[in-house]
């Protein structure tokens, strides 16, 4: 008896469809390329020294308008500005400048961010097997540590040699605290770790209310600031024919400006929440009026409003800081359905939060650009305190409850 013919071949073909190995999670990828200690303390030594020479090469550029001046001279200049963004004191001549670049100092965090995250990894790669969540959190917080090491030694020893043994610690604990900021990011990112999946649903409703409410700050203090250039564009265009810059000052210029563009918003902020702010001894720029004295030739001075008791509609402005801690206060409301106790937490918490955020942004904006009458610049703090924090909150908390309020009743409708 003739047996049937299966015609159909793929039943019973084996097929390879890849090569390629497939690797369990957790599982270390390879030895590591370097050391753990060497990785973390040399990269944040490197991360270091490679703003100094992006600055460097800024400042390079300028000589080239003024090459009579010794290179020497030029590169120590240049270590000060990076000293500069980290809290220092820049000396020219008799004169301290200590009004921080933080358009600059956001730079160097940005530039430990990859340090952190390589220095972890290569940490990763010296344990075999699974880390658990204890174990990933050490890695992270040592990848942190010593990468601030390095960071903080560089900067210790260039403050050092230009600004005395005196003043290290200012600089110092400025460059620790930007690359625990940078290289705790990247660490963190690297390592998957995710802590807040454990936290109360309120306090995370509140970090993401927090988030929303602290770029509501840079988007309405952008706005301010806008506004001012726009308004006071033939102040800035006189000023700046009056420093007579060439090609290569225009370009080292424009630099400036943006390294200072945080340090500008910080001040239009504290404008916008009824603080106000101070550029130089006696003088006061507030939602209230303005009163002014000598000012250097800063073509960005120009913006400045003039001199006098504003108009009332000027109190308008302040509906726009309220509007960032609004917000903040919605965001954190939204949601999982929560009682009217969780939403006012979150809400009070992202206040809270924006309002610490804009303190410690408004402290960062204050320095000097000279002695006498050039010193104590920018937002007041004791009014930031007393007016703006408690504002944010208030508007956090009365927008959440809003919010919940408004959610409630939708069904019902």
């Amino acid at each position: 008896m003739r047996m049937p013919r299966f015609r159909d071949s793929e039943r019973l073909r084996l097929t390879t469809s890849s090569t390629r190995t497939v690797r369990l999670a957790g599982a270390p990828e390879g030895p590591p390329l370097l050391p753990w200690p060497v990785a973390a303390v040399g990269g944040g030594a490197l991360a270091a020294l490679a703003g100094v020479v992006l600055v460097a090469g800024v400042v390079l550029v300028a000589w080239l308008s003024a090459i009579a001046i010794a290179l020497p001279t030029v590169l120590g200049f240049a270590a000060q500005v990076w000293l500069l963004a980290h809290g220092g004191v820049l000396v020219i001549g008799d004169v301290g400048v200590s009004l921080v670049p933080l358009g600059l100092t956001v730079a160097f965090v940005l530039l430990c961010m990859p340090v952190g995250r390589f220095a972890y990894r290569q940490g990763r790669l010296a344990r075999t097997g699974e880390v658990g969540p204890r174990e990933n959190l050490v890695l992270v917080a040592g990848s942190v540590a010593q990468v601030a090491i390095g960071y903080t030694l560089v900067a210790a020893a260039l403050a050092w040699g230009f600004e005395g043994p005196a003043l290290v610690w200012r600089p110092a604990w400025g460059a620790f605290a930007v690359s625990v900021l940078g290289g705790g990011i990247g660490a963190y990112r690297a390592s998957g770790y995710r802590p807040w999946a454990s936290w109360p649903a309120w306090l995370r409703g509140g970090l993401r209310g927090a988030a929303a409410g602290g770029l509501g700050l840079v988007v309405v203090s952008s706005l301010a600031l806008a506004v001012a250039v726009v308004a006071g564009e033939a102040g800035i265009s006189t000023l700046e024919q009056a420093v007579g810059f060439d090609a290569g000052g225009v370009f080292v210029w424009a630099l400036v400006t943006l390294a200072y563009l945080p340090t500008a918003l910080g001040w239009a902020l504290s404008w916008l929440l009824g603080a106000g702010f101070t550029v130089g001894t006696g003088s006061l720029v507030s939602l209230s009026g303005t009163q002014l004295g000598m000012l250097p030739s800063i073509p960005l001075f120009g913006a400045l409003p003039t001199a006098g008791v504003a108009d009332a509609w000027m109190l308008a402005w302040l509906s726009a800081g309220v509007a960032a801690g609004a917000v903040a206060g919605v965001v954190a409301a939204r949601g999982a359905r929560r009682g009217g106790q969780g939403t006012l937490g979150s809400a009070a918490a992202a206040g809270l939060l924006v309002g610490i955020g804009f303190l410690g942004w408004a402290a960062a904006s204050r320095g000097a650009l000279g002695s006498l009458r050039l010193v104590d610049l920018g937002p007041r703090l004791w009014e930031s305190l007393l007016i703006g924090v408690p504002l944010l909150l208030l508007s956090a908390v009365l927008a959440g409850l809003v919010a919940w309020l408004v959610r409630r009743r939708l069904p019902a409708s």
